[in-house]
C-alpha cells in the first residue's frame, strides 16, 4: 500500500483537516496535521495501549528486583517504574509521530509502546543471560499476553451487557490461568526414595544430629563498628575488631567510587565481621566458620546461615557467619577480578583475628575457642574458598597480612555446591584434612555437581585418620542452603522460569544439612566413629533425613585401591600386573565422566555397556596379592555411575543386577548380589524450567542435559565371600552384569582395612 492509499483510507475528518492545514498554513500545517493524526488508526484501543503501559510497568518492576541498588526495595521501584513511565511516553511519541510522517498504515501508539516494551522485556532477560532463542519465545509470549489483558479492558470499555462481558472475558482469563499453571515435567523427573530397600541396612540407634543439642547459645557480634547498612555491625558489635588491606588482590580500578560510598570503605580498610554463635559454657569449643557464595551485594547473605550456625553451638562448637558481601557482585559496580582469592583470604584473616581474641586477656572470648579443632564451611564460591584456605600454599605466597596462618592448621571443610574455577591456572588439590560436600542435583546455579571434582582430588597420606565424602541429593537446589536466598537459584527475571515441582521444601533441606554436617564433625572433630556409617550408607540415617535420592561417595584413610584407573593405564592392564579382561560387552573402554557442558567431572574409570548380560575380570598375579593382602581387609568396594542416558533407544530408567564373584586359587568361588548389600542408584533427571520443550534453549543450553553421572560407593563386608577374611590366595574379582541393556562407569575398586 502506498502513502496515497493510506491517506485515501484515513479516517474522512482527518483528511478534511488535513487539507485545510496544509492550504493554509504549507508545511508547517502539514507538519501539525501529521502530528494531530499520529494516533488515527489508535481510535477505539484504548485499552490495548493502558494493557501494554501496564505491562511494561511490571517488567520495569521485575527489573528493579532483580537489579537493586541498596536503597531499599520500594524505592527501587519507585525509581524504575518513573523512569520507565517517562521513556515509555517519550518513545511512543517519537516512534508514533514517525510512523505518522511516513503515513504508516497502523495503530502507531500501539506499534511503539509494543516495540518499546518488548525491548525492555527482551534487554531485562539478556542481562540475565536466558539464552535468546529462549528469550525471543519468552518476549513473543510476555507481548501477546498484554494483548490479551488488553482485549479484556476493550471488553469492559465496550456497551454491551454484563453477562455477555463475564462470558468474553474468561477466554483471557482462561490464557492467564494457563501461564500460571503449565509446567509439564518430564516422565522421568520422579526421584525413588535411597530408603526404599532398607532392609538390609539398620538404621543407627543414635542421637539425631539434625535435633537441637542441649547446650544453650550466646549469640554475639564483631567487626569494626563503622557498618552503614547493619546495625548488628554498628554500634551494636559485642567486639571490635580490625579492619585489613586487600590492595594485594584488588585493583583500584576493581573497587569504583560507588562501591565506596556504598560500603564506606575502600579496598585498603574491609571490615572483618562476624556473627557468632557461642555455646554458653567454659569452653574451649572447636571452631566452625561459614562463608557465603556470590550473590547481590545489596541484598546480605551472611544471615542466611543462622539455622546451622546455632544448631551448632548447641552441640557445643563456636559457629561464626562471616561477612563477605562487600566481595559480592554488584549490577552497578561489577566484581573484583580476584574475588575467589579474596574469599580464601578473607576466611584466614578471620581465623587470625579469632585466635586474637582467644588469646587476649579479659577478651570476651578469651579461653573459649579451640583453635586447634577448626572447621570450614562455604557455600557456593565459599565453597571452593574452603578448598583453598586448605591448601594455602598453593595459592599465598609472601603475603605478610597472613603471618602466623601456617601455625592454624584446618582440621575439616565441608563444601555446599561449591565452585571449582582455576585461580592462577590451578585448582584446590587439598591433602590430609576431612572432606564433606553436598550438591543437589536441582542445583539451577552451580548446575554441575564441582564437588565431586574436589572431593576427588582430596588425598590422604598415611599420616592420621582422614575421611572424605560426597553427597548428591536429588531434590535440593542452591539457594535453600541459605534463608536468605529464597528457593529460586537466579535472579528475576529468569527465576520465573525455574521449575519448583522437583524441589524439597527448604525446612527438608536445611535438616538434612544439619545432618550431615553435625554427623561429619561428630566424626572428625570429635572422633565418635559411631556416626560414620551414615557417610558408608545413608540407608542408616533414614531416621533423621528427608525421603529423596542420595548418591554418595566415601573413601578414609584405610581404604587401600586394588587397581587404579589413570591417564597412564590402558583398560586391561595396570602397572602392578593385574590383568583384566571383558566379556559380551558392545562397549568397554576407559572414559573420564563428563558433566552437563562436556567437561571432565572426575578421575578416570572404565565403562561398559551390554545388551543381555556382560563380565568383568580382574586377575591377580601371586606377587601382587603377596603384597596387597598383607593388610587385614574387612570391605570390598567399588563406586559405580549409571550412564544409561547414553544407551541408543533409551526409554526410561534402567534396573541392571550385578554379582561379584571371589575366585581363589584352591578353585574355591563365592558369589554374592550387589542388591543384598547396597542398591544402585537410578540417574537422577533433572528438570530446571517451567517448560521442558524449551530446556534446551534457557540459559543458552547450560540445562540440556537432563542428568550427570554422579558415582556411589558400594561396600561389601569380606565376610561375604570368606569366613576367615583371608584374602591372600583371591585369584580372580569378576563382576557380572546382567538384566540389561546397561551402561555403567566404574572407579575406586579396592578395599578397607579395620
Amino acid at each position: 500500500m502506498n502513502y496515497q492509499d493510506s491517506y485515501r483510507q484515513a479516517p474522512a475528518s482527518f483528511r478534511h483537516r488535513s487539507r485545510i492545514h496544509s492550504r493554509k498554513y504549507g508545511i508547517a500545517g502539514w507538519w501539525i496535521t501529521r502530528f494531530r493524526q499520529t494516533g488515527a488508526w489508535d481510535r477505539g484501543l484504548e485499552g490495548v495501549l493502558a494493557a501494554i503501559y501496564i505491562a511494561s510497568i511490571f517488567a520495569a518492576v521485575i527489573g528493579a528486583l532483580g537489579t537493586p541498588t541498596g536503597l531499599g526495595t520500594w524505592i527501587d521501584i519507585i525509581i524504575f517504574v518513573s523512569a520507565n513511565t517517562g521513556l515509555f511516553i517519550l518513545a511512543v511519541f517519537l516512534l508514533s509521530f514517525l510512523m505518522s510522517l511516513l503515513y504508516i498504515p497502523l495503530p502507531r501508539l500501539i506499534f511503539s509502546a509494543s516495540a518499546y516494551t518488548a525491548y525492555l522485556a527482551y534487554y531485562i532477560q539478556e542481562e540475565a543471560s536466558l539464552g535468546t532463542f529462549f528469550i525471543t519465545v519468552t518476549t513473543g509470549i510476555f507481548i501477546l499476553s498484554a494483548y490479551v489483558l488488553g482485549s479484556f479492558f476493550q471488553i469492559w470499555l465496550g456497551r454491551m451487557n454484563i453477562l455477555k462481558k463475564i462470558l468474553l472475558s474468561l477466554l483471557p482469563a482462561a490464557w492467564f490461568v494457563f501461564l500460571i499453571l503449565f509446567h509439564p515435567t518430564i516422565e522421568q523427573h520422579e526421584s525413588e526414595s535411597a530408603f526404599a530397600d532398607a532392609e538390609n541396612s539398620p538404621s543407627l540407634s543414635l542421637p539425631d544430629p539434625g535435633e537441637e543439642g542441649e547446650l544453650e547459645v550466646i549469640h554475639l557480634h564483631y567487626g569494626n563498628g563503622e557498618d552503614r547498612h547493619r546495625e548488628q555491625f554498628n554500634e551494636n558489635v559485642d567486639l571490635i575488631s580490625t579492619n585489613v588491606d586487600a590492595s594485594l588482590y584488588i585493583e583500584e580500578n576493581e573497587w569504583p567510587g560507588w562501591r565506596t560510598r556504598f560500603w564506606g570503605f575502600d579496598q585498603t580498610s574491609l571490615p572483618l565481621n562476624g556473627e557468632m554463635w557461642l555455646p554458653d559454657g567454659q569452653g574451649p569449643f572447636p571452631l566452625v566458620l561459614i562463608a557465603h557464595g556470590n550473590h547481590r551485594m545489596e541484598n546480605f547473605s551472611d544471615g542466611g546461615y543462622g539455622y546451622l550456625g546455632e544448631h551448632l553451638a548447641s552441640h557445643g562448637y563456636a559457629a561464626v557467619s562471616i561477612d563477605q558481601n562487600f566481595v559480592n557482585f554488584s549490577n552497578w559496580t561489577g566484581i573484583p577480578d580476584e574475588d575467589m582469592k579474596l574469599r580464601a583470604w578473607l576466611f584466614m584473616q578471620h581465623l587470625l583475628e579469632l585466635q586474637r581474641f582467644s588469646e587476649t586477656e579479659g577478651n570476651l572470648l578469651e579461653g573459649k575457642l579451640n583453635m586447634d579443632s577448626l572447621a570450614l564451611i562455604g557455600h557456593s564460591r565459599g565453597g571452593q574458598a574452603v578448598a583453598m584456605v586448605a591448601d594455602h600454599e598453593r595459592f599465598f605466597e609472601n603475603d605478610p597480612s597472613l603471618a602466623g596462618i601456617e601455625e592454624l592448621e584446618v582440621t575439616s571443610i565441608v563444601g555446599i555446591a561449591p565452585t571449582d574455577q582455576e585461580v592462577d591456572d590451578t585448582r584446590p588439590a587439598p591433602g590430609n584434612v576431612n572432606y564433606l560436600t553436598l550438591h543437589g542435583a536441582r542445583d539451577g546455579d552451580v548446575h554441575n555437581f564441582r564437588g565431586d571434582r574436589q572431593y576427588s582430588r582430596t588425598s590422604f597420606t598415611n599420616e592420621g585418620d582422614f575421611v572424605k565424602s560426597a553427597v548428591y541429593i536429588a531434590d535440593a537446589n542452591h539457594s535453600q542452603f541459605n534463608t536468605d536466598w529464597g528457593r529460586a537459584d537466579m535472579r528475576l527475571p529468569g527465576s520465573l522460569f525455574l521449575s519448583r515441582e522437583q524441589m524439597m521444601e527448604p525446612e527438608e533441606q536445611r535438616e538434612l544439612t544439619k545432618v550431615f554436617i553435625s554427623a561429619f564433625f561428630e566424626v572428625t572433630l570429635r572422633e565418635n566413629e559411631e556416626y560414620l556409617p551414615l557417610f558408608k550408607d545413608v540407608r542408616t540415617g533414614r531416621e533423621w533425613l528427608p525421603e529423596t535420592q542420595y548418591v554418595t561417595r566415601y573413601l578414609d584413610t584405610s581404604y587401600e585401591p586394588l587397581v587404579t584407573f589413570n591417564s597412564s593405564n590402558p583398560r586391561d592392564t595396570f602397572p602392578e600386573g593385574v590383568e583384566a579382561s571383558g566379556e559380551n560387552f558392545t562397549e568397554w573402554e576407559k572414559v573420564s565422566t563428563e558433566d552437563r557442558k562436556g567437561g571432565n567431572k572426575a578421575a578416570d574409570g572404565v565403562i561398559f555397556e551390554w545388551d543381555q548380560e556382560g563380565s568383568y575380570t580382574l586377575s591377580l598375579p601371586e606377587e601382587y596379592r603377596d603384597n596387597y593382602f598383607g593388610e587385614d581387609f574387612n570391605t570390598f568396594s567399588f563406586s559405580m555411575a549409571q550412564m544409561d542416558k547414553e544407551l541408543e533407544n533409551y526409554q526410561g530408567v534402567t534396573d541392571p543386577e550385578l554379582h561379584i564373584r571371589f575366585v581363589f586359587d584352591d578353585g574355591n568361588e563365592v558369589s554374592a548380589a550387589l542388591d543384598d548389600y547396597d542398591r544402585l542408584p537410578d540417574s537422577v533427571w533433572t528438570q530446571y524450567s517451567r517448560y521442558p520443550f524449551l530446556e534446551e534453549h534457557f540459559r543458552d543450553g547450560k540445562y540440556d542435559e537432563a542428568i550427570q553421572p554422579a558415582f556411589h560407593t558400594h561396600m561389601i563386608p569380606v565376610e561375604a565371600f570368606t569366613e576367615e577374611n583371608v584374602l591372600g590366595d583371591l585369584e580372580e574379582i569378576i563382576f557380572e552384569f546382567s538384566e540389561g541393556p546397561g551402561r555403567l562407569i566404574i572407579d575406586d575398586i579396592g578395599f578397607f582395612s579395620e
